[in-house]
């Protein structure tokens, strides 16, 4: 946009996901930029007239700033360069009206034969709208060579085997033909100690490329020499030549170490947001549900992994209980959980036990479940670990139905607000982006907890259940109705109007998913509240004892129980 200023002067039009991010960037990055060049500085009308924050007058030229929801903005302005910034987080909620993306390209016309439209993001999910448009542009990818065999490859992540127009030098393959590709990988599974857990320190510093061809060890200090030998190759060759779309990501940058990406990767694991995170900001692609349908045998396996221990039993010593209930017209089902830190561990990683669940007939009996109120024989609920009692600590109630017709929801979620938030699931779209969000309710006496359904659904089936990525514990005596509900929710591929094939969620059987959703939401708490105040627990306890062991009193504890 600057060598545009200085060599080809001509009308700019930024446009920023809002006018709010529109301001920062000109303040703090553009602006700065513009003044440190100076062929675009001498050029710059500075008084109160031509130069605000959004609007830049030069000799010759307009720079204009927009924010994504800001059509009327749009109106009456062309532009020979348009520059879409991080298109996937600009809202597509503009009744009767194009898409604010469609409708700043619609403003080069004018143009026709000189105009260039840029648009970067990093990408949210597969149906978002960069990667529909990466899609369908040339889909260029970085080949770098081997610095030991000369192999030209893109550098992945992990390896991964995929079908491309050309050979293994980069010429054109035969019309219609096609051949097998297979990438590298980043190697750090030599890094691991004997109890599985990986040094974190070593992977830090010690991850290197091993090369598709030779499995050879690429050392990041190769790098530099790798990327002045790079060429971009068309993966999507009969795109129109108009349209070049570029895929980048972190292991490109010379700011961030191979080392740190793969340390990155290991603590996002369990992790849905920090995952989703990973996926999108380091890797530059989109979060993929990945196809997930849950058996019986997959919640066996997952008892059989569990310490032995029955309903209304705590495996270990515990931090908190939670406790989140899906509401079902004027029934309930509720499970809750304990959680704890795997001392006996060194990186402590967090544990999560189901100790019970049920369901209930009035907020009565959630009350006297969470041991808030004293049932009719004037006692209060709790459970209890080598003769200590706990109570619930924190929980989630779905606000679905409940609260959308008669607010009991609300009421009783305000009225136990020391331990109780309302809930509710959403689309990307609905979460700005992001995986947990909250919003005010009841003139803003309490927040209702948005959260990203379909990432926390793969989260529990694939991540929890199917992959077991993170220590999620089942009782032995765990009954049938709890094994059918978390069974009954399946994904299934349903073809879209473009012809692609998306995954969604259906629910079959006559129970329902009601304990489905109540531990799916323990996820989400997990994710908004608990895995913070565990990590706290965590750091201080390295405060006091060290990280290079495990104090005795731990193991001797373990053994215990």
């Amino acid at each position: 946009m600057l060598h545009k200023k200085a060599v080809w002067p001509g009308p700019v039009l930024w446009v920023d996901p809002t006018g709010k991010t529109a301001k920062a960037f000109s303040r703090t990055e553009l602006q700065p930029h513009i003044m440190e060049c100076l062929p675009v500085a001498d050029k710059a009308i500075i008084d109160k007239t031509h130069w605000t924050t959004l609007l830049m007058h030069f000799v010759g030229s307009v720079l204009r700033l927009v924010g994504g929801g800001s059509v009327a903005d749009l109106a009456g302005y062309q532009a020979e360069l348009v520059v879409l910034n991080e298109t996937d987080k600009t809202k597509h909620n503009l009744k009767g009206e194009a898409a604010t993306q469609d409708l700043a390209a619609a403003r080069t016309k004018q143009f026709r034969f000189t105009r260039k439209i840029i648009e970067n993001s990093t990408p949210t999910t597969e149906w978002g709208r960069i990667c529909s448009r990466f899609k369908a542009g040339k889909q260029f990818y970085i080949y770098v060579p081997c610095p030991h065999c000369g192999h030209k490859q893109r550098l992945e992540f992990f390896a991964e085997e995929k079908e491309v127009p050309f050979d293994e030098h980069g010429k054109p393959l035969p019309a219609g033909t096609k051949r097998v590709e297979k990438t590298g990988r980043f190697k750090f599974d030599h890094l691991k100690r004997e109890d599985g857990s990986y040094d974190l320190e070593r992977v830090e510093h010690e991850t290197v490329y091993e090369c598709a061809a030779c499995q050879k060890d690429i050392d990041q200090a190769h790098q530099a020499w790798m990327l002045r030998r790079y060429e971009l190759r068309a993966h999507n060759p009969s795109a129109p030549d108009d349209h070049p779309s570029v895929q980048v990501w972190a292991a490109h940058s010379p700011f961030e170490g191979w080392g740190m990406i793969a340390k990155e990767f290991l603590l996002a694991r369990g992790s849905i947001s920090r995952m989703h995170n990973f996926v999108n900001s380091t890797l530059g692609r989109p979060f993929v549900r990945k196809a997930t349908d849950i058996k019986i045998d997959d919640i066996d396996a997952m008892i059989a992994r569990s310490p032995e221990y029955l309903l209304r039993e705590i495996p270990r010593k515990p931090e908190f209980l939670t406790m989140c209930v899906d509401v079902q017209g004027d029934g309930f089902w509720w499970t809750i959980r304990a959680w704890g830190l795997c001392y006996d561990q060194p990186e402590l990683p967090i544990w999560a036990a189901t100790i019970d669940y049920g369901a209930a007939v009035s907020w009565k009996q959630i009350e006297e479940i969470a041991g808030i109120e004293p049932d009719h024989n004037g006692k209060y609920n709790h459970y209890t670990f080598d003769g200590q009692p706990y109570v619930v600590f924190a929980g989630l109630i779905d606000s679905g139905f409940e609260a959308q017709s008669n607010k009991k929801v609300y009421a009783f979620t305000l009225r136990h607000a020391d331990v109780f938030s309302p809930s509710k699931g959403g689309g990307w779209q609905q979460l700005r982006g992001m995986d947990v969000r909250t919003s005010p309710v009841n003139d803003d006496q309490q927040e209702l907890v948005w959260y990203y359904d379909d990432g926390f659904k793969q989260k529990l089936y694939y991540n929890c259940i199917k992959e077991h990525s993170v220590l999620r514990w089942l009782p032995r005596n765990i009954g049938p109705d709890y094994k059918a509900q978390l069974t009954a929710e399946r994904t299934q591929e349903q073809l879209q109007p473009n012809g692609e094939a998306k995954l969604i969620w259906i629910v079959e059987g006559e129970q329902g998913n009601h304990l489905g959703d109540t531990e799916k939401m323990h996820e989400v708490l997990a994710e908004a509240a608990i895995e913070d105040k565990l990590a706290e627990i965590r750091e201080k306890y390295f405060e006091e004892h060290g990280r290079a062991g495990i104090a005795s009193e731990d193991e001797d504890e373990d053994d215990e129980t």
